[in-house]
This record gives C-alpha cells, structure tokens and sequence, in this order.
C-alpha cells in the first residue's frame, strides 16, 4: 500500500478560503474517505506475503503459554521459600566450621614447615662443616637467619624459634671470626716506621686453589669480602701508592708471597722522577695482579673489587702528583714531549691489563687535552719561582753596566737611504725624545738585577713561539715577576737596606736599570709578535714609574736617616747651646768631624756606584743639609764671645777644607751647594771686623746682601760685636 498522504486530504475536505463550513457538511466526506481507505486495508493484507491469522492465532497461543509458564515459576520460588533456603543457611554453618578447621590445620603446617625448613638448613650447615666448605657453611647459616627473620604466624612464639636464632647468630659470627682469621693468614701488611725511613711489608698467600677460592666466596656470601678489600685498598692508597708517587722509594719482591716498600725520608719535599714512580707501581701491581687475579664467583677477581675500590683516586693522585710535573717549563723540551707521553700511554694499557683500571673507562691521558693551559701554568710557576731566588740572592755581588757619555747625534749615513718624509721625522722624534731613554749611565748594579732581566728576556723569547693562550699567560707572568720584585726584594733585603749605605744604593741604581729596560721592553716583544693578533694590549710603560718610585722610596729613606744622624751630632753638642756658653768644648768639633767622617764614609762606597752626576746630586745634598745646620747655629744667637767666634771660624774654616774632597771634583761643591758661598761669607764675618763687614755689604750690592737676608746679617752683627757707634751706624746701613 503506498503511504497516505494525510495533508492532501485535509486540503481535500477542509477549505482553507471557506470560512463558513460546519461538521455536518464535513460528516459524509470523512465517512466516504474512512470507507475508502479499509478497502484499500483488506486489499492490502490480501495481496501480502504474511498470514495475518497465522500470526495472530500464534500470538495467541504463545500468550496463553506465558502465562502458564508464570504460574510455574510463581509456585518454584515458593517452594524456594519453604525449602531450599532453609537447607543454604544450614550449608553456610557448616562451611564457616570448615573454614576454621581449614586455618587452623594451615597455621600448623606453617609451623611445622618453618621447623622442617630450619632443621633443613641445620643440616646443611652440618653437611658444610663436615665438608670442610666455608661456603656451604656460610651459605646454610645465611639463609637460616635469613629464612627466620620472617617466620610463619605462631613460630615465634616458641622457645625453638629463640634457640634457633640465637645459635644462628653464633654460629655465624663463629664463622665470620674464622673467615677473619684465614683471610688474615692469606693477606697482612705491615708498616713499621723508623728514624729515616718507613719499611712497608705486604705478604699475600692468596693463590686459586680450591680452599683459597671457598674462603674468599664464604666471605663474599657474608658481605664481609667488600670490607677486607676496602681495607686493604684503603691501606695501599695512603701507605703505598701516594708514597711512590711523593718520595723516594724502593719497591722490590722478597718471594713470591712477600713485598717490601722502603720509603726514604732523608731528602724532604724532593719528588722522584716520574720514569722512577712509573717503574716502581709497575713492580708493585705486577706483584698484586700475580696474587690477586682469583676468580672467585662470576668472572669477580679481588683484583678488580680493588681496582673500581681506588681507580679514581689513584688517577687523580697519578695525574696531580706525577704526570702533570712531567710537562715541561720551556718550549724546546714541550716539542719533544710526545716521547714521555708514549711511556705514559703504556703504562696505562698495562694497568688495563692488571685490572686496575677498566680499559674503556680511565685515561690518565686526560690532562693532555689541556696540555696549554698546563704548559703556561707550569711554566709560569718555574719562571716565577726563579725570578723569587734570584731576587733571595746578596745584592752587593755587582757588575759595572752603562755608557760613560751620552753619544752626540750624527746625521749617519742612513739619511741618504731615506726620502724627505722620513728623515723629516726623524729629526722632529729626535728633538722631541731625549737622548738619555735610551742610554743608561755609567754606574754599578747587582748582578740579579741583570740575570732578572735575562730572565724576562728568556719568557719573551718562549712566548712568542708558543700558542696565544700561553704568549698571553707568560706576559701577565711577565708583568707578575715586577710586582713580585716590588714585593720580594725590599722585604727580604729589609734590614741591609736599612743600614748598609752600599745595598741602598745598588737597589735604587736596579730599580732605575729595570725601569729603563721596561721603557722599551714592551715594543721588543710586539716587534717579535709581527703578523700575529692579539687581544690584549702589550706594554710595560705603567710599571717604569712604580719601579723608579720604589728606588726613589729607598733611597729618599736613608738619605732622611742619614740627615737625621748629621743632626742629631751636631745638636747633641755644644753648637746646640751656643747661647749659654762663653767657649764651645771639645765635642762642638768632634761632632763636625764625626759628620764629615760620616760623609767621607758615603763617598768612599757611593763614588762609582751611583752615576756620576746622581753621585754628586746626592752628595750636595746632604753636604748642602750639614752646611745650612751650621749656618743656622750662628745665625740664631744672640750673643757670640771673641774667643768663640773664633772657635767656630776654625772649626767652619775645616767644613771648607775637607768639604771640598767630598766630590769627584772639588769644583762641584761651590756649583752644587747652594750655601757655600753662605759659609764662606760667614766664615769671614766671624773673623772680621764691622769695617769689612761694611765693604762686603757694599750698598746692599755685595756678597753678604746676596747670600744672608738682611734679619739674618743684623742679628749676626749684634751678636759679635758691643753696641758701640759704628756698630749702630752699620746697622742702619742694612735695612
């Protein structure tokens, strides 16, 4: 039947524009189409493939059947009710019961088999011993004690499991104490230490027989095996191994059981060389890999548990204490380094094959990645160490150095060489620069001076041929060495400098000779370094200064203390109180004598170790200090005697005859002096009278007005001469 289309019949009987319809004109239509469609139905069923009826009359009797079937069901659950339920609960009592008898038939089998299992282990402990076998035996009490520490609900509660445990204990520390005392016997050492030496003695009867090997495994079963080897590895660490490596030391093979070490003592901090340490651990691990190479459980040799024990440590200790002081400090002996690193790489394959070092884990070639780094740190250390020992040596060993005169310019033949720029140049830098940076005067120096400067000289050279990260480290080393110098040099030469007039002036003439070297040292090591590019700026010029500062210190040091004993003669003398006294004593020309002597001792060890023209500046310096002293006394008082006037007058008369033999050139001392000429006219002025003081004032104009100011002339006057009328007429000729 083709499906029905409802809305088209609406549409049909219900007008949609017809606003005016009733029901009962509707009626018929719908009946009419009711009608309609049961015959359409009935020809439908007619014409189909199922039996309506059949299926009707079958769902029926399947009904009928659902119902009966109900019934049943209804009647089996009540005979459920009544019945079976009542036999379920009586089944579940009885199970329960089982159950309980079920546990506690299980809770006394565990018991028993916990006591089957330790009489079990008892006898295997018992066949063990009987066997002589320290395994078995070690093994059987292990798993006894292991087995008992969880045992079964209500074995601990019997007497039996404390018997049990406690002979277990005892049993097992019995064996473990005869393990102790057999791996005593099979392995001891010994180290006994006397007056210059320490004797170390290891005695090793380990050998694979069957016994050694049961003992070695029963200790390994009771983990006490790892304990004995970290003693023992402990011990050849510290008491063997580094003591090769920092002393000298005699390995050597008694018998095939016993090794003795002899480590000297006698020669402190004074490292064996490294072929000397390298055949001496060969000795002592072929001796321990000769007795030690037992396998015992799985491929484990003792052996190797002492290898992984100490191989990190050993390379460490190996590299630092060692291998590293094998790198060279100079380049020549750093391009033939590949011989020891040969030795070095044999060696390591043979503690590869001792088991000490597993082959694919530990190099002792590893420092050799920062062999640079190595090279400028070692070489930087000796440098410096030789730079302080040369700084440690007596500075009064000395050695003439310099030029006697500064050479006048010439035009030179280079001139013609150069075109008009250049010699234009030259001559504005020759005009510009003085001479004298670069020549150093005539004087004397000590010979460590010279050998630091060699030294210095000697790292340039190495610098420039090597690597720019060790070219960098070696100039700040350089540069290092002059700081060490400022700090070095005047505290261990403290006392001498303080004292000795001749170490003075050797320090201050190095200091200046060093400084003038640094001047140009810096250019010296760019002009090496041509074609090459840095990152650092290279010069030298920032320590020219401190270095001259530090002579400068020095040296104005004990020229104040040499003022200061010059003082303090004259003013613990009578000059010092010419005011209370009529006649000066004797100690008045001691003191100028002993200051003279003073002064001739300095000439006699200064003249020809200064420069002659430092010399000379020096002397009348302190000549200049000792003269104004002497003047000052006199100008100072306010009343002079005849007799004392004359006392001085002889005594500075003297000042002026020794005075002048203090220089190289007795000329020196009216040119450098300024108060010579002072003296001289106050010489005269003790000596003369107002009529020659008058001329030698001459209007303001003569000698005396040039030299002493007017205050200084009056009171002179008022002191040696009675106030008479020519004297107040003089007077009021000096205003």
């Amino acid at each position: 039947m083709s499906d029905y289309n409802i809305d088209e019949l609406i549409k049909t009987v219900f007008d949609i524009r017809d606003a005016n319809w009733k029901p009962t004109d509707k009626i018929p239509l719908i009946n009419k189409e009711i009608e309609q469609l049961k015959s359409d139905l009935k020809t439908y069923l007619n014409n189909s493939d199922y039996d309506v009826t059949g299926i009707l009359k079958e769902s029926k009797e399947l009904c009928e059947e659902s119902k009966r079937l109900t019934e049943d069901m209804r009647t089996c659950q009540q005979e459920i009710e009544e019945e079976t339920m009542a036999e379920i609960v009586k089944s579940i009592e009885n199970h329960d019961a089982l159950v309980k008898e079920l546990e506690c038939i299980n809770f006394a089998i565990n018991i028993v088999f916990d006591v089957v299992q330790c009489g079990k282990y008892v006898k295997e402990f018992d066949d063990g011993r009987d066997a002589q076998s320290f395994t078995r035996a070690v093994e059987a009490v292990s798993d006894l004690i292991e087995f008992i520490e969880n045992p079964a609900d209500g074995f601990q509660h019997l007497g039996l499991y404390h018997n049990t445990k406690h002979a277990a204990q005892l049993i097992l520390d019995s064996l473990l104490n005869d393990l102790s005392t057999e791996w005593s016997r099979l392995a001891h050492w010994s180290s006994k230490m006397c007056t210059k030496k320490t004797v170390v003695t290891i005695v090793l009867n380990l050998d694979d027989s069957m016994a050694v090997i049961d003992i070695l495994s029963a200790l390994n079963k009771s983990k006490k095996l790892q304990e004995k080897i970290n003693l023992f590895s402990e011990f050849l660490m510290k008491e063997v191994l580094v003591p090769i490596m920092l002393f000298d030391c005699t390995v050597y093979a008694e018998t095939d059981v016993l090794m003795t070490l002899t480590i000297n003592h006698a020669k402190q901090n004074c490292k064996p060389p490294y072929d000397a340490v390298i055949a001496n651990l060969r000795l002592l691990f072929h001796y321990l890999s000769n007795k030690l190479n037992i396998e015992f459980c799985r491929g484990n040799t003792l052996m190797a548990m002492i290898g992984k024990q100490i191989s990190a440590e050993f390379k460490e200790t190996l590299i630092k204490e060692v291998l590293i002081d094998t790198i060279p400090n100079n380049i020549n002996e750093l391009q033939t380094y590949g011989r020891i690193t040969a030795e070095i790489e044999d060696f390591q394959h043979f503690l590869a094959l001792v088991k000490i070092f597993p082959e694919d884990k530990f190099s002792i070639l590893d420092y050799i990645d920062d062999i640079d780094i190595l090279f400028a740190s070692k070489s930087s250390q000796y440098h410096l160490e030789t730079a302080r020992n040369i700084m440690l040596k007596d500075l009064s060993v000395t050695m003439s150095i310099g030029v006697e005169t500064i050479p006048e310019d010439d035009e030179l033949s280079i001139s013609n060489l150069m075109d008009d720029g250049a010699e234009e140049a030259l001559k504005i830098l020759d005009k510009t620069i003085p001479k004298s940076l670069f020549f150093f005067p005539r004087c004397m120096i000590s010979k460590t001076a010279q050998e630091l400067l060699d030294l210095v000289y000697v790292m340039m050279e190495q610098a420039v041929q090597c690597s720019d990260l060790v070219c960098k480290r070696l100039y700040y080393t350089t540069r290092l060495v002059f700081e060490l110098y400022d700090a070095v040099v005047p505290y261990h030469h403290e006392k001498y400098l303080q004292t000795i007039p001749h170490y003075v002036a050797l320090f201050h003439n190095n200091c200046m000779y060093l400084a003038h070297n640094l001047q140009t040292f810096g250019d010296k090591w760019l002009i090496l370094m041509e074609g090459r590019e840095v990152d650092y700026a290279i010069s030298f010029v920032d320590l020219v200064q401190k270095l001259r500062d530090l002579g400068y210190k020095h040296m104005t040091a004990h020229m104040q203390q040499q003022r200061k004993q010059i003082l303090d003669n004259i003013r613990s003398s009578d000059l010092n109180c010419i005011v209370v006294k009529d006649v000066l004593g004797e100690n008045a020309e001691a003191a100028i004598r002993q200051c003279l002597r003073q002064l001739h001792l300095l000439r006699n060890v200064w003249i020809g170790v200064f420069p002659n023209n430092v010399f000379t500046r020096l002397m009348a310096t302190l000549v200049n200090m000792f003269v104004d002293e002497l003047i000052h006394r006199v100008c100072t008082v306010e009343d002079i005697s005849a007799e004392m006037a004359q006392q001085l007058s002889d005594m500075y008369t003297l000042v002026m005859y020794k005075a002048p033999h203090l220089f190289q050139d007795a000329g020196d001392v009216q040119k450098h002096v300024k108060t010579w000429v002072k003296l001289q006219e106050l010489i005269f002025v003790l000596g003369g009278s107002l009529k020659d003081i008058e001329s030698h004032w001459g209007e303001g104009q003569g000698p005396l007005a040039r030299h002493f100011r007017t205050d200084e002339l009056r009171n002179l006057i008022k002191a040696l001469f009675q106030n008479t009328q020519l004297r107040a007429n003089l007077l009021a000729k000096i205003k």
